[in-house]
């Protein structure tokens, strides 16, 4: 069975819903979710895709995923990492640094302070084949040497954007 996910307009306002992988129509929009977790020593969490992915494999990124009918932001960033690296995020830790916009999709991003083992994750056989801790500034050579997704440096930098905020 396929899963359903919500349609939203430009204003994100709940219009339909649909199969999830069909074509969306002009003019509607599905929510997914960037989750950045930052560490105490202010790396971040990436996570490596599998080589067989269709989209960026072997490639490192986030944590992360599509929303599915009824689910929220937050509630589609608790269930993508619980499925995908096996942690929870705490609500207290976590914050909503704001939404970007791709063609037909919204993308609410994600920052969740939070000190987590690497041996605690518990990583999706048919999503990720490795995790590790990075800086900022091990991701823009992972970024330079084509080893990072570069679709997703518009969260990264937004999460970059609220620390340095946070800071002053």
């Amino acid at each position: 069975m396929s899963e359903i996910i919500d349609l939203y307009d430009n204003a994100r306002r709940f219009v339909t819903t649909a199969k999830r992988r069909a074509p969306i129509p002009d003019g509607l929009n599905k929510l997914s979710v960037h989750v950045w977790f930052v560490n105490s020593r202010g790396q971040f969490l990436l996570q490596q895709r599998l080589p067989t992915s269709k989209k960026f494999p072997n490639m490192w990124g986030q944590t992360g995923g599509g929303a599915i009918a009824g689910e929220s932001g937050w509630d589609c960033c608790v269930r993508e990492s619980t499925e995908e690296i096996g942690i929870t995020p705490k609500l207290e830790n976590s914050v909503w640094v704001g939404t970007f916009k791709r063609p037909h999709s919204f993308v609410d991003v994600w920052m969740v302070a939070q000190d987590v083992d690497l041996s605690d994750i518990k990583m999706q056989p048919d999503e990720v084949q490795n995790v590790m801790w990075a800086s900022a500034d091990k991701i823009k050579d992972m970024l330079a040497a084509g080893e990072f997704i570069p679709s997703i440096m518009t969260g990264f930098n937004m999460v970059c954007d609220y620390i340095e905020m946070l800071r002053h």
